[in-house]
C-alpha cells in the first residue's frame, strides 16, 4: 500500500500546505482503507488513486499501486488524462480501452506501459471549490459495465463526504486551539496589567498602553512582556488559565 503525503501542484510544482486535508491521521488511514475497499467491491484487477484538487493545488493522497500511482502524478504534471478531463468536465470520464484512446496520447502510452488497459475517473465535490477525484485503472479493457461504474460513483461520493466531515473536523480543531492560546496569552496580559496598575496607580486602559509600549520598544511579544513582568515582580511563572473542558464529552 502505497500513501502519498507531498503534494503536488498543477504545474507539476512541488510545494507545502499547512492546512490541507491529508494533514490529518485519520483521513489518511481512511483513505488507505479505501484503496483496498474499493478494490474489492468494485473489480478485483482495479487500482485505485485518490487525490483531491484544492484551488490551484492537487494532491495525490493515497493509491493502491506505484504503477497507478506513477500515471496519475504524469496525468497531473502535464494536465492530461481522464482525470483532468473528469475535473474540468464535471462528469466521468471513461476510457474503454486505453489501446484504443487518442485523447491523451502521453497518458495512454505510460499507462499502456504500465500494463493497464482500461481506467475511469469519478469527481465528487467536497466542501468549498474542492474536489476529490477517484481514478481506477485495470489490467482489462472494457473493465467496468453500469452496475460497476454506479457502484464506483457511489463509493466516490461517500468518500467525499467522509472527507468534508474530517476537513471540517480538521479546522474546528485548529480554531478550538487558536482560542485556547489566545485566552492563555489574555490570562498572563491581565496578570501583567494588574502588577502595573498596582506599581503605577493607574486604571486598566493605561496600564495596557505600558504595555505595549514596551513590547513595541523590545520588539518582542506581548505576552513575553507580560511573563518577564510577572516573574519579575513575583519570581514565579505566571498562573495558567483555566483548564478547558470538551463540552462534546
Amino acid at each position: 500500500m502505497t500513501t502519498i503525503r507531498d503534494e503536488i501542484t498543477v504545474d507539476g510544482d512541488v510545494g507545502a500546505h499547512e492546512h490541507g486535508v491529508t494533514e490529518t491521521a485519520c483521513v489518511e488511514r481512511f483513505l488507505e482503507q479505501l484503496s483496498v475497499a474499493a478494490i474489492q467491491r468494485v473489480v478485483p484487477s482495479t487500482q485505485v488513486v485518490v487525490s483531491v484538487r484544492d484551488g490551484e493545488t492537487t494532491r495525490l493522497v493515497a493509491s493502491s499501486s506505484a504503477r497507478a500511482e506513477a500515471c496519475e502524478r504524469a496525468a497531473h504534471d502535464a494536465a492530461t488524462g481522464p482525470s483532468t478531463a473528469a475535473h474540468h468536465q464535471g462528469r466521468v470520464v471513461v476510457v474503454p480501452d486505453v489501446d484504443d484512446d487518442s485523447r491523451w496520447p502521453g497518458w495512454a502510452e505510460l499507462a499502456h506501459d504500465a500494463g493497464f488497459r482500461s481506467a475511469v475517473a469519478i469527481p465528487a465535490r467536497l466542501d468549498g471549490d474542492a474536489e476529490l477525484l477517484l481514478v481506477l485503472y485495470s489490467l482489462v479493457p472494457d473493465a467496468w459495465d453500469t452496475a460497476a461504474l454506479t457502484t464506483a460513483a457511489h463509493y466516490a461520493q461517500e468518500l467525499a463526504h467522509a472527507l468534508t466531515v474530517c476537513r471540517t473536523a480538521h479546522r474546528q480543531a485548529e480554531v478550538n486551539a487558536h482560542l485556547k492560546a489566545a485566552l492563555a496569552s489574555r490570562a498572563t496580559i491581565d496578570q501583567a496589567m494588574g502588577v502595573i496598575m498596582a506599581q503605577n496607580r493607574c486604571s486598566a486602559e493605561e496600564a495596557f498602553g505600558i504595555l505595549r509600549t514596551a513590547s513595541q520598544h523590545r520588539n518582542t511579544k506581548l505576552r513575553d512582556v507580560a511573563v518577564a513582568i510577572i516573574e519579575g515582580v513575583t519570581g514565579q511563572p505566571a498562573s495558567p488559565p483555566p483548564a478547558f473542558r470538551d463540552s462534546s464529552r
